[in-house]
């Protein structure tokens, strides 16, 4: 009998056919760029979809307050506020301060959220700031390590953006990406002197999936791929 891997669609309009249906359920996926990539934009659409599709969602925020994420997403038609109210979304955010706390009392607070709303889908943004207040590379990597540890026992398929800034000829992952099951890069570079973007999945486990560079736009209803 064939393997069957249950898919989580990801709701990018054109990606789910580049990556056999979506990211593979309870997975842990990681979308890396820079600065004016989208990566805000590609985690608040992954969720929205869960979220029409009747499925609880939670936003983890090391950065942004819900204020600024929910406007945010507005901007996309996005009303993540109204499935709050369904009690189908949740928001938390942590100072930087309050890193360390996220995985010394185990998750807690995620924990409960995530198992009170029955949630599959969860974002944690960004990777970036949730190492900015460690005081060495090596402590934050291994709180790093805890942090995804903690993750992998919530039963969701989870999305974690990094800053890091990549380019299309440079073939080094991140330094934790063994931990991820999938990394997808976005590229914001300059081409006949104007700005444009481009989208590669670098790796996904258990996936038969595009290994071409592949241009986007981020439009009114979110990023579309280009055909």
């Amino acid at each position: 009998m064939a393997y069957t891997v249950e898919r989580t669609p990801i709701g990018i309009i054109g990606i789910d056919k580049l990556v056999s249906g979506g990211f593979e359920k309870d997975s842990a996926n990681m979308i890396r760029g820079g600065t004016g990539t989208g990566k805000t934009i590609f985690s608040l659409q992954f969720l929205y979809t869960a979220l029409k599709s009747g499925k609880n969602a939670v936003y983890i925020s090391f950065g942004e307050s819900k204020n600024a994420v929910y406007s945010h997403g507005k901007m996309f038609g996005w009303d993540f506020e109204k499935y709050e109210k369904k009690n189908m979304f949740g928001f938390l955010r942590y100072p930087p301060h309050e890193v360390a706390r996220v995985v010394e009392g185990g998750g807690g607070t995620i924990k409960d959220l995530i198992e009170s709303l029955g949630a599959r889908s969860l974002v944690v943004d960004s990777l970036s700031a949730y190492a900015m207040p460690f005081q060495s590379e090596y402590a934050a990597n291994q709180s790093i390590l805890d942090l995804f540890e903690m993750l992998r026992n919530l039963n969701c398929t989870t999305l974690v953006t990094s800053e890091t800034g990549v380019s299309i000829s440079d073939t080094e992952t991140e330094k934790l990406g063994y931990l991820m099951d999938s990394i997808i890069n976005l590229y914001y570079t300059t081409k006949n002197r104007k700005r444009t973007r481009f989208l590669e999945i670098l790796k996904m486990r258990n996936t038969n999936h595009s290994t071409s560079l592949h241009g986007y736009e981020i439009t009114t209803k979110g990023i579309v791929i280009k055909s």
